[in-house]
């Protein structure tokens, strides 16, 4: 089998907004005739020089950001033993492709209950006087809207992803990620469909992140007054009548191996 770049006859770039898309053309000769000759082709390799059609994924080889996306192949009329093939790079942007993660950043619709003081950390409280002069106080959380960041990875994977959803799916970072501090991204969702009849997954990653933190603070509330009572504060051991709970696990997200978004 010999395999010969035609640079002139159908090669092609073309470069915008959504990035590049080159085709390269090959001609494949000394194929063997039968229901398969195109396939040889497409899969095909210089038995002479070692050269072989780039395969689905394979990164350009002068071109960066550029990948491999569809290989086709045709044969060449009054020709049963040679073909050209087609192969089209493009950029993560336009196709999926193994290993290359395509990065989406947007915003959440999440309400939640603030119960810190923005401007000083300190419990929100509300202080009134009853009738005998007393000063009362009362421990509050407020639900708000918390428009948080939204970071998605999308790429290709040849292993089911499964066993990694189920293992980071609901939990934390346990350590510094993506320029937020530890326990501020929760991973929301890994999901998958899998490609190439379960050769392939295509994978997407989505993180919230939360500057305030995912802990959730839980007063006592007397239950004959159905208030906080004014001496409850908060403590390591949880035992003042403030509790500060984690209801997510904590992983390590850098085991995941995604790019950096920054």
């Amino acid at each position: 089998m010999t395999i010969n770049e035609d640079l002139l006859l159908g090669a092609k770039f073309t470069l915008d907004f959504a990035g590049g898309v080159l085709t390269r053309i090959f001609e494949v000769h000394a194929l063997t005739p039968g229901r398969d000759t195109l396939a040889q082709a497409a899969l095909g390799q210089d038995s002479s020089t070692g050269t072989r059609i780039p395969a689905y994924g394979d990164p350009h080889p002068g071109v960066p950001g550029l990948f491999v996306s569809s290989i086709e192949a045709d044969p060449i009329p009054g020709n049963t033993t040679s073909a050209l093939v087609k192969v089209r790079y493009t950029s993560p942007e336009l196709y999926s492709v193994p290993n290359v993660s395509k990065i989406t950043i947007s915003g959440s619709n999440r309400v939640k209950q603030l119960s810190k003081d923005p401007t000083s950390s300190n419990s929100l409280q509300v202080r009134y006087t009853d009738s005998t002069g007393s000063t009362l106080q009362e421990y509050l959380q407020v639900p708000i809207l918390s428009p948080n960041t939204i970071l998605t990875f999308t790429r290709q994977e040849f292993k089911s992803p499964l066993a990694t959803s189920i293992r980071f799916r609901r939990t934390v970072n346990a350590s510094p990620w993506q320029s937020g501090a530890s326990k501020t991204w929760l991973c929301r969702a890994i999901d998958a469909v899998s490609l190439g009849n379960v050769a392939r997954y295509e994978v997407k990653y989505v993180f919230e992140y939360d500057p305030d933190g995912w802990d959730r603070l839980e007063y006592y509330r007397d239950p004959h007054t159905g208030k906080v009572p004014t001496d409850v504060s908060e403590s390591t051991t949880n035992d003042k009548g403030i509790a500060r709970i984690l209801p997510y696990g904590v992983s390590e997200f850098s085991q995941l191996n995604l790019p950096n978004a920054f």
